[in-house]
């Protein structure tokens, strides 16, 4: 009795997996994506304008147009009057007047100005007014220069926007 038993195995094996059932977007889930997806750039948008909020509302200014340079210049230094300000001694090129020169990176003068009449600011220190009229807009940075004290470099929207600071003396 060694009826040996043999399965039969159907010639489909294993047995074929139905698909999934593909779920059906709804009219109101697009809807809703398309809602989302205008908000968040709306948000991005308000974002940028808003992180633009804190520089001056001043026209955007390109290449081939030119701004007003200024800002201040202090001296602080002992040697002057009490009726004018002004340098004395190894300080005695700072005056009213004095020349500013703008220089782009590679050494061009691009605007020639000067100091502007200066006002004590306490005991030895002197502040001048500092202008340098038609910059050209569009360079990385600005070098700028009083008498011939050396280049100090200034960022360009400090320059555009009255906020260069320059010192000299101890």
């Amino acid at each position: 009795m060694t009826d040996a038993f043999e399965p039969v195995i159907p010639d489909s094996w294993p047995p074929p997996v139905p698909p999934p059932a593909r779920a059906r977007t709804s009219f109101w889930h697009l809807l809703l994506a398309g809602a989302a997806g205008a908000a968040l750039v709306g948000a991005l948008w308000v974002g940028l304008d808003l992180a633009r909020a804190d520089s001056p509302s001043a026209p955007a200014v390109t290449a081939g147009q030119s701004f007003d340079l200024s800002g201040t210049f202090t001296l602080y230094s002992t040697g002057y009057g009490y009726s004018t300000c002004g340098g004395s001694g190894g300080y005695s090129d700072i005056t009213t007047g004095t020349a500013v020169t703008v220089y782009n990176a590679a050494g061009t003068v691009l605007s020639q100005g000067a100091l502007g009449t200066g006002h004590s600011n306490g005991a030895g220190t002197c502040v001048f007014s500092l202008s340098a009229p038609n910059v050209p807009a569009g360079e990385k940075f600005y070098l700028v220069e009083v008498s011939h004290r050396g280049r100090i470099m200034v960022q360009p929207d400090d320059a555009r926007y009255g906020r260069v600071a320059i010192s000299l003396g101890n």
